[in-house]
């Protein structure tokens, strides 16, 4: 679904064939496809899984929102800070590229990197946006191997994605 024909993203999201999965704590909200699950994680604001299959990676999206300190306030230094831990926590981290992107006038950064997790070799795509001091991350995360057909459903939910206004304890 191109995006050009739409002048918001509420109208493309009311628009989408995709159920629209939304965090009301933080008004995050991501199109979820077809048929893929959403589920409840303590780590993550939104989490979507694609069915697995036996002895397979599944394909899955999780939503993160945090308000980063300075100076990781801004995108560039958010953009440090989160390769920086990435690199501290994730097994043979190799970062392939970071790519500035721009959706519904929101300026943000796309991250292509790939990691070990167990005996599986990970690409893991992320799209990060501030706004407003609360940073939205977007990761997805499929078998290396598959990060071709998968990256085309990750860019099409990062580009459907609504980016949080708010914590969660800022609507309590």
């Amino acid at each position: 679904m191109s995006t050009t024909a739409y002048a918001t993203l509420e109208a493309w999201q009311a628009d989408c064939p995709w159920e629209i999965v939304r965090d009301e704590e933080t008004g995050a909200a991501v199109p979820c496809p077809p048929d893929w699950e959403a589920l409840r994680s303590p780590e993550t604001r939104i989490l979507l899984r694609q069915p697995g299959e036996p002895g397979r990676f599944a394909w899955n999206v999780a939503v993160t929102v945090e308000r980063p300190e300075e100076p990781f306030a801004d995108l560039a230094g958010y953009t440090t800070a989160m390769i920086h831990n990435m690199s501290l926590t994730l097994t043979d981290l190799r970062v392939i590229s970071i790519d500035p992107i721009e959706f519904w006038g929101r300026p943000g950064r796309r991250v292509l990197c790939a990691h070990r997790a167990g005996p599986y070799a990970v690409a893991l795509e992320q799209y990060w946006f501030l706004d407003g001091g609360v940073a939205t991350t977007l990761s997805g995360s499929c078998d290396v191997a598959d990060h071709l057909k998968a990256a085309e459903t990750f860019a099409y939910i990062a580009n459907g994605m609504a980016v949080a206004t708010r914590l969660p304890e800022e609507t309590r």
